[in-house]
């Protein structure tokens, strides 16, 4: 499978992005259509990986017709031949994930998903035929929707990182401590701040990435006269040089979020010591001066994992986990609010909303009852309470040390 990412000065902005490309290196056409068209609002990433799914039912058609047809059996309607070969595709994802395992129900569902919505824009020009074709689209729908590459498991169960790994955590990612596995000062201070994101504010990693170097503001609370401070998390700028474009999950995970007494002294550190000159407007930034890639950020969790104690290493394996990810620290930041939340007197229902706005969840999503039935399944004493003051000595004490 080929993708590229089309950015040239020739092409008009509208049609800037990633496109499959076919064996002779010319883009695939009805995944240009289906992609940039009909699914042109989704985000980078979401159609990065649907053109991976994409690829390879294309590919998949061309091996098992001995030609590269998909485009035009799709625009010729040719529903028995199409149905031959998304049976012959998902034969193929089965035999792939008996083999190693792995869950291929994305990919098989991109495809699914292509190939109807592409057959039912051809059908609406189709004339006295468009009912007879609408009847093959339902058959279609009502077989192959039932139908997965691979048996259908339950979810993991969220689990919060325990208070020791928490802790551990806290002194490896010190810009002062002699456990701290990244080598120069700058990477620290940096990743410092990407670790406190995700703790604190429970960001996806594609959320932090999108962050502005601005991104934290404040102002004057009208009535109680106090300072508030918060954070945007948005959209950034179109010109997004990273291969693997981070953006935001759904129109919900768009908002504002109060920020704790820490954070913008810990970010005001990086931008006016370490992030250094770039034209590019996003906070985070790789030693290049180019916006931190997804990639990366995973990188930095791997490394802290390999830097924990064998105590911490323990706690990690009674929660049946391997190593500390960036989404591990999003579970902890839930867990944790809902804890906050109960502590504070609010009812399960309140909470749960509560924690559907803090963390960006469509109105329609399971996530929030799924986090409180973690909170409720974990020992108090296992939840890690956060000991604002405590830390924000230490960090003081960081910031003054480097400014010595």
């Amino acid at each position: 499978m080929s993708t590229s990412n089309l950015r040239s000065a020739l092409v008009p902005s509208s049609l800037v992005g990633r496109v499959c490309l076919g064996p002779s290196g010319v883009p695939r056409f009805w995944a240009s259509i289906w992609i940039d068209v009909l699914k042109g609002s989704l985000d980078g990433s979401t159609k990065l990986r649907h053109l991976g799914a994409l690829g390879r039912l294309y590919e998949s058609a061309q091996r098992q017709r001995g030609t590269d047809c998909l485009d035009q059996l799709l625009a010729e309607l040719d529903f028995d031949v199409i149905e031959d070969v998304l049976m012959g595709f998902l034969a193929q994802l089965r035999n792939e994930a008996a083999v190693d395992g792995a869950d291929r129900s994305q990919t098989w569902a991109s495809a699914l998903a292509f190939v109807m919505d592409i057959l039912r824009h051809g059908s609406s020009s189709a004339g006295i035929r468009a009912g007879l074709i609408e009847t093959r689209l339902l058959r279609l729908e009502r077989l192959y929707s039932q139908l997965s590459p691979a048996p259908v498991r339950a979810p993991p169960p969220i689990r919060a990182l325990p208070p020791t790994v928490i802790d551990d955590l806290y002194a490896i990612f010190d810009p002062a401590s002699d456990r701290n596995p990244f080598k120069t000062e700058t990477l620290r201070w940096r990743n410092l701040l990407v670790f406190m994101l995700l703790l604190r504010l429970g960001l996806r990693r594609g959320e932090a990435a999108l962050l502005s170097a601005n991104a934290i503001k404040d102002d004057t609370d009208p009535t109680s006269g106090q300072s508030v401070t918060w954070i945007d998390v948005e959209t950034a700028p179109d010109d997004d040089p990273r291969y693997e474009e981070p953006g935001l999950k759904t129109a919900f995970s768009r908002r504002q979020l109060p920020v704790p007494q820490e954070l913008p002294l810990l970010a005001d550190m990086y931008v006016q010591n370490y992030r250094g000159r770039t034209h590019y407007p996003h906070l985070l930034m790789s030693q290049k001066g180019r916006p931190l890639s997804l990639r990366a950020m995973n990188e930095i969790f791997e490394t802290a994992t390999e830097a924990l104690s064998e105590t911490a290493r323990r706690s990690l394996e009674k929660q049946r986990l391997s190593s500390v990810s960036c989404h591990d620290l999003r579970h902890t930041c839930a867990v944790v609010r809902m804890r906050r939340y109960q502590d504070a007197g609010d009812g399960l229902d309140r909470a749960m909303e509560k924690l559907r706005l803090f963390f960006g969840w469509s109105p329609e999503s399971d996530m929030p009852r799924l986090y409180a039935r973690a909170y409720f399944e974990t020992e108090l004493a296992e939840v890690w309470n956060e000991k604002f003051d405590r830390f924000v000595d230490a960090l003081r004490r960081s910031v003054h040390r480097s400014d010595a």
